[in-house]
């Protein structure tokens, strides 16, 4: 009986302090994706733009993360694509791959 408790003793001690051993690393931060109409809010902000306006500009969106793609006639007119999707509700990561056209 005597082995049996000690059994029993020791298996629980080394279940406690296995479970107490450090801090746990912090669970992953949820991905908050972006749906669509987020996406056909910044097409349509950025194609009311008077500077934007004629530019090809694709909108896409991976999980959070907000793509543009396409072509602008300069480097002000690419930043303020950027700026365009940044200040839609949101939409808080923008990868700017585009292009300023050369002429």
């Amino acid at each position: 009986m005597k082995r049996l408790i000690l059994a029993l003793a020791t298996c629980l001690s080394f279940t406690i302090l296995a479970g107490c051993a450090g801090p746990k690393e912090p669970p992953p931060r949820s991905i908050k994706a972006i749906d669509q109409t987020v996406v056909a809010t910044v097409r349509m902000n950025l194609k009311t733009d008077a500077e934007l306006a004629s530019s090809t500009i694709q909108v896409n969106a991976e999980n959070d993360l907000l793509i543009l793609r396409g072509s602008v006639p300069s480097e002000a007119a690419r930043k303020k694509a950027e700026e365009i999707a940044l200040k839609t509700p949101k939409v808080e990561k923008v990868a700017n791959h585009l292009e300023v056209a050369t002429q």
